[in-house]
């Protein structure tokens, strides 16, 4: 179970369990977040309908006529207030964790010698990926677990200096979305099923991130090795 998956049921019910939603949220802090979130939300959904609010003040409405309304009203502000959760926040928990991740490697920036095609290959196998990026411009390539899987951490060179790139086969997004945050700027972009961010210290990613993602190719996806000890 991926992200997009794991959000969606939580979305139809927040206090759903399985055996594969348990397991995701085991190894996804953003998801055990975004969980939380939609179990308070969905606390104030229930306050709301115990006690729906007033519609008018001049002229009550006959009792048999105003709960309804009120009762509507209710469900309208609350379904308003989920769907604003799930179209913004996966998005912006994916961006801080893909920051949080790049920060514990900093040595990654300071790469400066070209990556063996072998070692970028090593990289790239455990997810199934092939990146048409020259194996000169990538001076850090690495298999980094995120998320529950194995994903892509390459640092590539370009004319604005070094930029990390994660190529993520998992995580599912229905727009490019740009942030900034811990000195890095960066954005996240579909890229075929999957996605692709790019950070750097300063800069707009955009563009980068939008031609990087072109060169992105989702191969059959191998077995999964075991997730590293901690």
């Amino acid at each position: 179970m991926n992200c997009a998956q794991a959000r969606l049921h939580i979305g139809a019910d927040p206090r759903s369990e399985s055996p594969e939603l348990t397991a995701h949220l085991t190894s996804c802090p953003a998801c055990r977040r975004f969980r939380d979130e939609m179990l308070t939300l969905e606390g104030r959904i229930q306050r709301a309908l115990q006690d729906p609010p007033q519609l008018g003040a001049r002229r009550p409405a006959p009792r048999t006529l105003w709960r309804p309304l009120a009762l509507a009203a209710s469900v309208l502000v609350a379904t308003v207030a989920v769907l604003a959760v799930w179209l913004v926040q996966p998005s912006r928990s994916l961006a801080h964790d893909v920051v949080l991740h790049v920060q514990e490697e900093p040595e990654s920036w300071l790469a400066r010698n070209a990556v063996s095609a072998q070692g970028i290959a090593a990289a790239l196998r455990n997810a199934g990926v092939d990146f048409g990026v020259t194996s000169d411009r990538i001076t850090y390539a690495q298999s980094c677990w995120f998320h529950g899987h194995y994903v892509p951490h390459l640092v590539v060179q370009t004319t604005q200096g070094p930029a990390t790139v994660l190529i993520l086969r998992h995580e599912t997004v229905r727009a490019s979305h740009a942030f900034s945050e811990a000195g890095l700027s960066g954005v996240i972009v579909p890229a075929g099923t999957g996605s692709i961010a790019v950070l750097a210290h300063g800069g707009d990613m955009r563009q980068l991130a939008g031609e990087l993602s072109r060169d992105v190719h989702w191969l059959p996806e191998p077995a999964q090795p075991p997730p590293p000890k901690s």
